[in-house]
């Protein structure tokens, strides 16, 4: 057996093993229904606060949050840096509390109300040392959570990189779009040169030119 199909039968085995202790020991116990309900809480505490005259602008850039949160999870699960004991779903890594909720929504709510660098990355800090300080702590001590060779002050620093580069990103795009813009009204509101339209010939005119 080549290298390539034992990793594959120790994946089928491993999901196996995930699913089995997912739907026996974890879908719909007491530790289930309290993520379900902290991510429906945690929306609807969004909807009522965030600014919905700029909601495109806002979901945009709790997209860019998802993505790099995305991809900080699939890498530390798959290195074993963390685990998630406690999943809504039999999927690791576990996206819907951590990747699409907690994070995006905390630091929309930053982005939302500070318009400045300075303000933001003080603001940002605060939620994030909030989040990894203090949230992270509690989903390990309730065995939501587990790290293997990892430490908080990592999340810290690696959840400020991506909602510092999701901003720097998302105001290059608003300045493109805007530029852009700028550009297409110039045009539609430049003057056409219109020629003056000709006189119709009377019939006397017509019968003059024919002969």
């Amino acid at each position: 057996m080549d290298t390539a199909e034992l990793i594959h039968q120790l994946r089928v085995t491993l999901w196996d093993l995930s699913y089995t202790q997912w739907k026996t020991t974890v879908l719909f116990s007491l530790h289930w229904w309290s993520l379900v309900i902290l991510i429906c809480i945690s929306y609807i505490i969004w909807w009522k606060l965030v600014d919905k005259s700029r909601l495109s602008q806002i979901l945009l850039f709790g997209s860019f949050i998802a993505a790099g949160r995305i991809v900080m999870d699939i890498i530390g699960s798959n290195t074993v840096l963390w685990s998630y004991d406690i999943r809504e779903l039999p999927f690791t890594p576990s996206p819907f509390l951590h990747d699409f909720t907690i994070t995006p929504i905390a630091l929309m709510l930053v982005y939302q109300y500070c318009h400045s660098w300075e303000k933001y990355l003080l603001w940002t800090s605060v939620a994030t040392g909030f989040i990894t300080f203090g949230f992270f702590p509690l989903l390990i001590a309730f065995d939501f959570l587990k790290y293997y060779n990892w430490y908080h002050a990592y999340s810290f620093i690696l959840i400020i990189f991506i909602a510092s580069l999701s901003r720097a990103i998302l105001l290059g795009v608003l300045q493109l779009e805007q530029k852009y813009q700028c550009g297409f009204s110039s045009i539609s509101s430049g003057r056409l040169t219109c020629q003056p339209a000709m006189k119709p010939l009377s019939k006397e005119d017509e019968s003059r030119d024919e002969q």
